[in-house]
């Protein structure tokens, strides 16, 4: 009887700040922003966005392309903080397409598809 007068405290005390443990740091922002676009055939889309983390964690997170190519990339947040992504795609002829950002760990997160325009001459 003694054994579960002792077992009791602790497991209650346990469940009570388990919630607290569960949830840890984590991904509570993803934003891709329009692309800017610079120069005439080829032009260059310049995106930019960024990922936070509320603490120490390991994010995952891949760029889509509407041709179809995608890469995937790994960065360690070594407290709360805010990882800033920046990425050209260069394109040479007449071409409406967009990007993405999709976070696959720790939690899937993605952003809207950032779309954008290239119109090359005649």
């Amino acid at each position: 009887m003694k054994r579960f007068r002792t077992i009791i405290p602790i497991a209650v005390a346990i469940l009570a700040i388990a919630p607290a443990l569960a949830q840890g740091p984590k991904v509570d922002l993803i934003q891709l922003n329009p692309p800017t676009m610079t120069g005439s055939c080829p032009a260059t889309a310049h995106f930019t966005g960024r990922i936070r983390t509320t603490g120490p964690l390991e994010v995952t997170y891949e760029e889509l392309r509407s041709d179809g190519s995608s890469t995937q990339h790994t960065f360690v947040a070594q407290h709360a903080e805010t990882m800033h992504f920046s990425k050209n795609w260069t394109v040479s002829k007449t071409y409406s397409g967009w990007m993405q950002l999709v976070i696959l760990s720790p939690k899937r997160l993605q952003t809207v598809k950032q779309p954008f325009s290239v119109h090359c001459g005649k």
